[in-house]
């Protein structure tokens, strides 16, 4: 992966926002099972996913939101599919890192017009406190899979900042993120055959009930067991509750 590549293909997302196939190797679950979740959409288009952190907040990758015109991302929460049952919400504004370009810094805050209701099914997730450069997780993320469905799924993956980890990126820029610390290598299990795409931007990473990453991207979209980043987000802990503040 070239880095001029991912700036690009995260712009032409955006140019054609029609669904695509993602993430390769999961599970179908209910949102019972994940009430976090939110689903985002372009013109209600599924571009990304991102999770409910407060009732009017959603964290999420920045290249899920690439496109400047705020007014036309909406979310969706408290859904098993993408256009399903859920509840929707307007968004009021997104905030997206400042040294976010197209890569590095890859995190967002939605603020929604209005506060979401919660339930059963809607709920908020806690941000982890503990750093930590190991832990098995599960991603969750929506869209169109190999079953050609847009139904919530879940993957199992391990986010790691090793040696080893960094060795198997490719890309310059993708290992920087891992080794200055805003970023996660998202191994595979040994021996499952897995794979994501663009829409899987933003999909929450999540071990023992607490949110540890968000996907940022994949050093080539749609192929098996190749290298891939998530953002680590317990080193954006002050931007996001200063930001969530400022803006209360």
């Amino acid at each position: 992966m070239k880095s001029t590549l991912v700036l690009f293909s995260l712009i032409c997302l955006f140019c054609s926002v029609t669904a695509q196939n993602r993430q390769i190797g999961g599970t179908d679950v209910s949102i019972g099972q994940y009430p976090f979740m939110a689903a985002i959409a372009f013109a209600r288009k599924l571009v990304g996913n991102g999770a409910i952190i407060m009732q009017r907040w959603i964290l999420t990758s920045a290249s899920a939101v690439y496109a400047p015109q705020d007014a036309l991302f909406d979310v969706q929460v408290g859904a098993d599919t993408f256009m399903g049952s859920g509840s929707w919400y307007e968004v009021l504004s997104i905030y997206r890192h400042p040294e976010f370009v197209g890569w590095d810094y890859n995190i967002a805050l939605i603020h929604l017009k209005g506060p979401i209701t919660y339930s059963d099914t809607v709920q908020p997730i806690a941000l982890t406190t503990t750093d930590t450069d190991y832990i098995d997780v599960t991603m969750i993320s929506y869209g169109i899979n190999e079953q050609d469905t847009q139904h919530l799924r879940k993957a199992e993956y391990t986010l790691s900042a090793d040696d080893e980890c960094v060795a198997f990126l490719t890309d310059s820029l993708a290992k920087e993120m891992v080794t200055q610390h805003r970023g996660y290598c998202v191994r595979s299990f040994r021996g499952l055959q897995q794979g994501q795409w663009f829409n899987d931007a933003g999909a929450p990473l999540v071990a023992n009930s607490l949110l540890y990453g968000l996907f940022a991207f994949a050093e080539d979209e749609g192929g098996i067991n190749e290298g891939s980043v998530a953002v680590r987000v317990i080193n954006f802990a002050d931007w996001i509750h200063s930001t969530m503040a400022a803006h209360t």
